[in-house]
């Protein structure tokens, strides 16, 4: 990494509302890149416009606050045989095939189990955000398909479960209600993400683009070219820089939680209620069974 990087990886950013800056961003990237915008249910309400009962009695003051160096730094990946670089994988092959295990996404829920993953990130990604929660979740459910072919039964269960629950959070995502959505965190979730590309080793790296207060996917095809660095590492930034985003860093921690209750309190509601109701039912494989039952008994 260059010192200039280095640098940038260790700067502080101030933080300040900015709805209306990043909401003219209307759906085209920055220098020039042409932005493929995730709209969805409520893709017409502008956000850095609207108010919501979860912010009433809140407002989000600057706050200094540094990105981590190793939230936004990824691995020296030109050191490794080149047989073995992710960097090489086709797109096909790390959204599609084998090589989704390589995505941090899929590497995370292998690392923690899908209840982690959904209780550190996935629930707390603002619904304006889902584009990076949702490409996550997709990505580790598919990498399931191949880390579990040659499993033996138990495995089937697990791979089953953990593909079930990140399915049933994507729903909870779409059917989120309105009145527990937060401007609040959709713009300290977009602040913190913008933040983390910058700190990164390539800080013109643009991470998202916003179109209607909607955060959409930079098109894949642009992204070397634009920004310089490959569509694995562009993935691997995002996610890790998602991640950190999604811990709200710039709130204080009883601002966020107060912000996230009625969000975690629907997604343990629709996912424990899809978990009861699938057909066929979803078995509970043993090593997951007290992480629902503790989720039944206290929530999120």
């Amino acid at each position: 990494m260059s010192e200039d990087a280095r640098a940038g990886a260790h700067r502080h950013i101030t933080f300040q509302r900015h709805s209306q800056r990043v909401s003219s961003r209307s759906g085209t990237a920055w220098h020039g890149a042409t932005a493929l915008a995730v709209l969805w249910t409520f893709g017409t309400l502008l956000w850095g416009c609207v108010s919501s009962p979860a912010d009433s009695d809140d407002t989000m003051s600057a706050v200094e606050h540094p990105v981590p160096v190793a939230v936004a730094h990824l691995p020296d990946y030109a050191s490794l045989d080149p047989r073995d670089d992710p960097r090489q994988l086709s797109f096909s092959d790390l959204n599609d095939g084998p090589g989704s295990q390589e995505l941090g996404a899929s590497k995370f829920l292998r690392e923690v189990g899908v209840m982690a993953l959904l209780e550190s990130y996935i629930i707390n990604v603002p619904p304006s955000a889902k584009f990076t929660a949702g490409w996550d979740a997709n990505k580790a459910s598919v990498s399931n398909i191949y880390y579990f072919a040659d499993a033996d039964a138990e495995g089937k269960i697990v791979s089953d479960f953990e593909s079930s629950m990140l399915r049933f959070a994507d729903h909870a995502t779409d059917t989120l209600p309105f009145a527990v959505f937060s401007p609040t965190l959709h713009d300290a979730f977009f602040e913190v993400l913008e933040a983390c590309g910058r700190a990164s080793a390539w800080p013109d790296v643009e991470l998202f683009v916003l179109h209607k207060g909607r955060g959409g996917d930079i098109d894949p095809g642009l992204i070397e070219p634009t920004f310089g660095l490959s569509y694995f590492e562009y993935q691997q930034l995002r996610h890790q820089c998602a991640r950190y985003a999604a811990t709200y860093p710039t709130l204080d921690p009883t601002v966020r939680d107060k912000l996230l209750k009625g969000q975690r309190e629907h997604y343990a509601k629709v996912i424990l209620g899809r978990l009861d109701s699938e057909v066929p039912l979803v078995e509970i494989p043993t090593r997951y069974q007290a992480e629902i039952d503790d989720l039944r008994a206290n929530g999120w």
